[in-house]
């Protein structure tokens, strides 16, 4: 047997990024001109030139804006995984705001996907040594798999002596394991 690759795309527009939020504002964000439609769509189109399929962890704030988008994501045949509604770092709120983002995001999304969302990646891959915690909410909150760790030492993220590969995080949470992964996929 080959080698298994898998590719994930986060579903967000440029002013969402990180790296912009101490300069652009959540309250301004409709006042720029979007990009993430049009790209993503192209992107799209590319995967299916090659019969490749993704996860894609569509921005709540961007699904609500362009449903469609999230529709011909599934209509493509890729997973749609869960990137938050709002794009806000976890460390920068407590558990009850990642909690409430979640279920946000993951309410706008299954409604207009009319599937289950069972995977998700935290923005800016911000589940850190220090916002572990994450995992049991997403488990309680039923998510199945995360690929919001990065191995690596970064000063916004990353921890870096976690696994590289796919691993199973034993939750204390009555549902059980999520598997962790950079992939956001089921792996079988």
């Amino acid at each position: 047997m080959g080698v298994l690759n898998a590719i994930t795309v986060d579903v967000e527009d440029y002013f969402h990024v990180q790296a912009f939020a101490r300069v652009i504002s959540r309250s301004d964000w409709d006042r720029y001109p979007t990009r993430v439609e049009r790209n993503t769509l192209r992107l799209i189109e590319m995967f299916a030139s090659r019969q490749v399929r993704a996860t894609f962890f569509v921005l709540g704030w961007v699904a609500e804006r362009f449903p469609t988008l999230v529709q011909a994501i599934c209509k493509a045949g890729h997973r749609i995984g869960c990137h938050g509604y709002a794009h806000r770092v976890i460390y920068e709120g407590n558990e009850m705001d990642f909690r409430n983002d979640i279920r946000r995001a993951r309410q706008v999304l299954e409604d207009i996907a009319g599937i289950p969302v069972v995977s998700s990646r935290a923005p800016s891959y911000s589940i850190t040594s220090e916002t572990l915690w994450a995992f049991e909410i997403l488990g309680e909150e039923g998510f199945q798999f995360d690929s919001s760790i990065f191995p690596i030492v970064h000063d916004n993220y990353g921890i870096p002596n976690a696994p590289r590969f796919p691993y199973v995080k034993r939750l204390k949470s009555s549902i059980g394991s999520l598997q962790v992964n950079r992939m956001g996929h089921a792996l079988s």
